[in-house]
């Protein structure tokens, strides 16, 4: 193994299964261990996509530390796929055989493939996307965005086999996320990501144009929480993402999963009520103040008019370092991200289980009041006027 560029080599083996392609405007990368059950069906569901050119299409799985009978499935279903399928293989050593660097190198490859201007999407092998997945990707890349973040659902059937008590607590963190990212799209609205829209950035549904992948430095291989951390670098560099609900796919609601503190795990622990709930799930209160200084903030940035002994204050940080970060970046995303990194009144306060209902009746309080004066500005700003005299 050796280093370029800061990455490290694996050695890699690569097969070409399907009608080959050259370069291509659209790639999707797909990480893939010990998946010989669900790989075909994720394929499958690839090559049933509505109004796409598969000749202008390559899958490329990153097949790393595989043990069952995943690669012979793929060879097998090949020769009936519309696409090429870049089969690449490697046994990826400690600490480097993860969720993280398996996407990496599997994004790092499909941005190989690809024409100037193309994009990367990026799915889970046991995801199942809906048939028009890549279509809705482009038409929200088409309207201006540099990347999409699609809606992702747990399989119901799966879900059913689940014990009640983690079936309840996951119906309630799934209505909270819901209020939460209606909260946050009122009080911080964006024009590139309006409401209504969702707050998930999920490796299972996301893409980002090949220039932006790049502008990042690709995607960060954290050991979990990859995906998370490439919408977060994105953001970094004010990349517009579009939380899109056009955008669909099924993922797997298994607690057998194949990286340590994905999805898997987190339904695992849903069963104890001390457990934090979902990164995204902050109380109520901090939900709605996070979103409203970062809305003020923004827009006095923006404007060049930021009241640096202000700011500093509310964020109990030293005035020179708030005043150093405003000149050290050109974006606020990369602002923003510092100052949550240090600010005291932005660490991050996450619901509990235990806390979860009575959090969420404070959030649906707080969005019915945000609703509400929507309406009141909205009715106020179509009544005429009443002539004076």
């Amino acid at each position: 193994m050796s280093a370029a560029g800061g990455v490290p080599q694996f050695p890699v083996t690569v097969e070409r299964v399907g009608p080959l392609a050259g370069q291509v405007a659209t790639a999707i990368a797909v990480p893939v261990k010990d998946e010989a059950e669900r790989i075909q069906s994720c394929l499958a569901s690839i090559a049933e996509q509505q109004n796409v050119d598969f000749g202008d299409l390559v899958v490329v799985l990153l097949v790393n530390n595989t043990t069952d009978d995943t690669v012979e499935r793929v060879r097998a279903l090949g020769e009936l796929l519309p696409f090429e399928v870049a089969l690449h293989r490697a046994e990826l050593p400690p600490p480097y055989a993860n969720a993280g660097w398996a996407r990496r190198l599997a994004m790092d490859a499909a941005a190989d493939r690809l024409k100037p201007g193309g994009m990367i999407l990026t799915t889970d092998a046991d995801t199942l996307v809906d048939g028009d997945w890549i279509e809705a990707n482009l038409r929200e890349i088409a309207a201006g965005v540099d990347a999409v973040a699609g809606f992702v659902m747990a399989d119901p059937v799966e879900l059913m086999e689940l014990p009640p008590a983690v079936l309840e607590r996951g119906s309630l963190e799934w209505e909270y996320q819901q209020l939460a990212a209606e909260l946050e799209a009122r009080a911080d609205p964006e024009p590139h990501d309006p409401w209504p829209r969702h707050n998930q950035n999920c490796g299972a549904s996301a893409a980002v144009r090949l220039d932006a992948y790049r502008a990042i430095g690709g995607l960060p291989p954290k050991r979990v929480g990859e995906d998370r951390a490439l919408f977060a670098e994105l953001r970094k560099i004010d990349a517009a993402i579009r939380h899109s609900l056009d955008v669909h796919v099924v993922t797997s609601a298994r607690t057998d999963g194949r990286a340590s503190g994905g999805m898997a795990d987190a339904i695992r622990l849903r069963g104890d009520p001390d457990t934090p709930c979902d990164e995204l799930l902050e109380v109520a209160v901090v939900t709605l103040r996070r979103a409203l200084w970062r809305c003020e903030l923004r827009q006095a940035w923006r404007a060049g008019r930021l009241d640096v002994p202000l700011w500093a204050r509310r964020l109990r940080v030293e005035p020179a370092v708030l005043r150093r970060a405003t000149e050290t970046t050109p974006y606020f995303g990369a602002l923003w991200a510092e100052l949550e990194g240090r600010s005291p009144r932005l660490v991050r306060r996450l619901v509990t289980g235990g806390e979860l209902k009575r959090e969420l009746r404070r959030l649906r309080r707080l969005v019915d009041s945000a609703r509400r004066r929507e309406t009141a500005a909205r009715v106020a700003a179509e009544t005429p006027r009443r002539a004076i005299g």
